[in-house]
């Protein structure tokens, strides 16, 4: 998408802000950011940054935006996949409602509202959520992502859906609301199944004596596993307790996807892979992922790659702000979803896993794929990604 295209949408955001605000309060919102960088963080639905007040008190301003629906969202893929050929860039004239089924992706001043910790009356938008305002005008400018993440869908799903030719070329219209997956966006929700009922207890009798079996066992009666599932399970049954014994058992996944990854990866689990891939809804470079995820970080780094987890938005600036001193373009925008830190700029993203250590992302082809070095720092797995990015270079 061409600075042009971007350039409308700064300049409309602009004037949404500055035509529902009073001039001594934008005037003051404008010299917040004279001389100043605040960190902008952007998340579906809102926009928040942090300013000193005069007494040396934080002010945590947050600018909310009205969220598109997954309805909304369908039309509008629909339109830009009826519209544009899967090798070229998105269209560049998205900023009219005409070629986004008649829905806006830049918000009105209806579709704004405006919070922030100062102690100024909640009569209309203060100087920090205007300042909020304009710092995200500037970074549409030659950035289309925050806008995309603040209306719920981000940028890069819809380029990659478009790469991959998974938007539906038709005429767009009504469509049901979208079932976000836990997993990644690949990965269909697997529904649980009811554990089959046990058989019938079998009448033993215990005093005859019983030929030794010469040949292959027979079948297990349904619904017991098949036989090379129940000697698989023997085999990790002995795995782990080996692991016991030597104290080098690690606790079993927050979910069963994590804990394939770990049993898949072992040699009596290998056979069973692609049953795995199956059943988690994979192709085999997904799977060749989420191997890596748990190679780099146990059970909580396949977690990390499988799910999505809501985290809190200081955690995420904290975070941002433990980085941003080590990022290569420290003005272009970082994106926070969920429990994603995203640098599209460095081509790194960190993911907060269970275990509360961020594990480290590269996309060298165009797909996350996770990279050694998770750390309870964030700053600390962002340098191993850089050390990964580099040693990818020099190998190439």
């Amino acid at each position: 998408m061409s600075t042009r295209t971007t350039d409308v949408w700064a300049r409309a955001l602009t004037a949404t802000l500055t035509t529902s605000a009073d001039t001594p309060t934008l005037n003051t919102a404008r010299r917040l950011l004279a001389g100043a960088h605040p960190q902008l963080n952007v998340n579906k639905g809102f926009a928040t940054a942090k300013f000193t007040l005069p007494d040396g008190r934080p002010a945590r301003a947050r600018l909310l935006v009205e969220e598109l629906t997954g309805a909304q969202w369908e039309r509008i893929e629909a339109a830009i996949a009826a519209r544009t050929p899967a090798t070229s860039a998105i269209g560049e004239d998205l900023a009219d409602p005409r070629h986004t089924a008649g829905i806006p992706l830049l918000p009105s001043a209806q579709d704004l509202s405006h919070h922030c910790t100062c102690t100024q009356a909640p009569s209309g938008p203060c100087a920090h959520t205007l300042a909020v305002g304009l710092l995200l005008a500037e970074r549409l400018r030659t950035a289309p992502a925050p806008l995309f993440t603040l209306r719920g869908r981000p940028y890069q799903h819809i380029k990659k859906r478009l790469r991959d030719g998974e938007l539906p070329a038709v005429t767009p219209g009504p469509a049901p609301a979208r079932v976000r997956s836990p997993a990644t966006d690949h990965a269909p929700v697997i529904p649980a199944q009811q554990p089959a009922p046990m058989p019938e207890p079998a009448d033993l009798n215990l005093t005859i004596a019983r030929p030794v079996l010469t040949g292959p066992f027979p079948p297990p009666p349904t619904p017991l596993p098949e036989l090379p599932a129940q000697q698989a399970l023997v085999a990790d049954a002995a795995h782990r307790a080996r692991a016991l014994l030597d104290d080098t058992w690690q606790p079993t996944g927050p979910d069963p996807g994590s804990d394939l990854a770990r049993f898949t990866a072992l040699e009596h689990g290998a056979p069973f892979r692609q049953a795995a891939m199956d059943h988690l809804g994979l192709d085999v470079v997904a799977m060749g992922h989420l191997t890596l995820a748990h190679t780099h970080g146990g059970p909580a780094g396949a977690a990390a790659y499988l799910h999505r987890y809501t985290l809190g938005h200081d955690v995420l600036a904290r975070a941002q702000a433990d980085i941003q001193p080590l990022r290569p373009a420290p003005n272009a925008t970082v994106e926070c979803e969920d429990n994603h830190l995203t640098d599209h700029a460095a081509g790194i993203q960190l993911r907060y896993g269970p275990d509360g250590r961020w594990h480290p992302y590269l996309a060298p082809y165009g797909t996350w794929q996770p990279v050694p070095g998770p750390a309870a720092d964030p700053a600390d797995a962002y340098r191993a990604a850089r050390t990964a990015a580099r040693a990818h270079r020099r190998t190439r």
